[in-house]
């Protein structure tokens, strides 16, 4: 099962495209989108990291136009998929097979501004839920996390 979701924020990766065993065309990448909490020691950052996978004509013109920390919307479906990590620990990954996108920027090779955040390194564990957001889901959290734009 999937759901629909849109997603805000900057490719994490350049664009990588191949071609699927029966030669549709493939493109992948990785979006971070950041959101923000308020908390008595100030502003809280969290950035949650999608994988995105597109096919045929939408592929080749991501492949032409989007570059690592381009500001764009991606619209598609999500799917969680678990994996093990070499030591067998369990993981999960966010992933969404797009259906569409826009750029966010006035223009596709613009490059973000100084007052964007330009999202950190994901790390080797994929998604992972921050010690704020566990907080949050028990009910100790002062606000809810909300999305920065």
């Amino acid at each position: 099962m999937s759901t629909s979701v849109s997603i805000l924020g900057n490719t994490g990766s350049e664009v990588t495209l191949r071609q699927t065993q029966h030669g549709t065309v493939m493109a992948t990448f990785s979006i971070a989108s950041n959101s923000f909490r308020n908390t008595p020691g100030g502003k809280e950052k969290k950035t949650d990291w999608y994988n995105v996978t597109a096919f045929g004509k939408l592929a080749e013109n991501l492949s032409n136009t989007v570059r690592k920390g381009t500001h764009l919307l991606v619209r598609g479906s999500l799917t969680f998929n678990p994996w093990l990590t070499r030591n067998n620990e369990p993981r999960v990954s966010a992933d969404v097979i797009l259906k569409d996108f826009e750029f966010a920027s006035s223009r596709a090779d613009e490059p973000v501004d100084a007052d964007q955040i330009v999202p950190d390194e994901p790390s080797e564990s994929g998604v992972e839920v921050p010690a704020q957001a566990a907080a949050a889901a028990a009910g100790t959290a002062d606000e809810p996390f909300v999305n920065q734009f």
